[in-house]
């Protein structure tokens, strides 16, 4: 097998997949291939195995009250939620935070006369005493996420969460960089909704979900009875193996692990902003292996572009359409300028940065800015 390229720095956009999930993805998708609503013995031998990894999933994440709704990706689990909850509820509201995914942004513009901007800090943080203001104006659904996937923010959803529990509101948190990365324990999260996608801890592509505590909203997939009547489809068995495999993988490392990435993370900090053209986007205490960081006079995209020819991947916190170039809006409604904004790079480190890939990717960073 193919080892990941140590030059890989955009983890957080997807990171390669545990070998032991795509083992486990093969054996099950091979000793279980019956359909889990077949009648007969070979459906009754994959419903059994299905109903044992739920198990196992809940169990990993102490999911203790709810049902986990598998879907293809987090932006469906987005979209299933916002969607099914706005079709179910004439007159719903909802409150999305600034800095969460497109997948969920995308209702600002689709449903602007039900919807609310909860503000970011200059920090990029979300002040509770703010959220508990903006949900006294008839907000239905709160969207936030666990994580900033831009600058690497860690939310405190359990007291955000707990707010809106208390006052009786429903609340989606997109974990999308959470889960795999941090240990996320649900039983202390009174969320109503929890949004994943496995190819961001190390399962094949096409694997997601949301863990639910409530049913109340319609589905977007009709046609089966399957999960609950929420999702027509045969559910992805083998699938949820490997997620089930991937997240028991990522939590094993976890502590070794983040200790290692901060150190590296840190080690970039360190050698770019001796560069006064170098500013740092992202909080210290933020993801382990996540940097923002914004260049003053070149625009991210360029910068990109540039490391990838020197053989360098990473990612641009700024948004590109044709030859147009549009400024990190998560940058902006943290009060940067639109020059930091457009700026912005996000470097994400995973399994196979080393300290000598870290040491080549500075070293190219500031000989391409001089």
């Amino acid at each position: 097998m193919q080892k990941t390229d140590p030059a890989y720095f955009d983890y957080a956009a997807t990171c390669p997949p545990w070998p032991e999930a795509l083992d486990e993805f093969v054996r099950i998708s091979g000793e279980y291939f019956g359909n889990p609503s077949s009648g007969h013995f070979i459906g009754t031998k994959a419903k059994t195995k299905l109903l044992e990894l739920r198990k196992r999933f809940y169990d990993l994440l102490k999911f203790l009250d709810g049902h986990l709704l598998l879907c293809a990706s987090a932006s469906e689990a987005n979209t299933t939620i916002i969607e099914g909850h706005l079709s179910k509820f004439e007159k719903a509201h909802l409150l999305i935070a600034e800095d969460v995914h497109d997948s969920i942004w995308y209702a600002v513009k689709n449903h602007s006369k039900s919807i609310k901007v909860l503000g970011l800090q200059n920090d990029g943080s979300i002040n509770s005493s703010a959220l508990v203001k903006a949900l006294d104006h008839g907000i239905s659904l709160v969207c936030l996420s666990h994580t900033c996937h831009e600058t690497g923010v860690i939310h405190p959803v359990q007291e955000l969460a707990n707010v809106c529990h208390r006052l009786k509101v429903r609340t989606l948190i997109d974990g999308v960089q959470a889960i795999g990365h941090l240990q996320v324990d649900l039983s202390e999260i009174p969320c109503t909704y929890y949004s994943f996608s496995g190819h961001k801890f190390g399962t094949p592509k096409g694997v997601g979900g949301v863990l639910i505590r409530d049913h109340d909203f319609e589905p977007r997939i009709q046609g089966g009875k399957q999960q609950w009547n929420l999702r027509a489809a045969t559910e992805d068995l083998a699938g949820l193996a490997a997620l089930c495999k991937a997240l028991e993988k990522s939590q094993t490392e976890w502590e070794a692990e983040s200790q290692r990435l901060t150190e590296l993370r840190n080690l970039l900090i360190t050698n770019l902003t001796k560069n006064r053209k170098i500013s740092v986007n992202s909080p210290t205490n933020g993801m382990p292996g996540l940097l923002s960081l914004s260049v003053k006079g070149i625009s991210g995209h360029e910068l990109a572009a540039a490391l990838s020819l020197a053989g360098y991947a990473v990612s641009t916190g700024a948004a590109c359409q044709s030859n147009l170039i549009e400024p990190s809006r998560i940058l902006l409604a943290m009060g940067k300028s639109r020059e930091e904004a457009i700026g912005s790079l996000r470097i994400s480190l995973g399994r196979a940065n080393t300290h000598e890939s870290v040491q080549g990717l500075i070293h190219a960073f500031l000989e391409i800015i001089n």
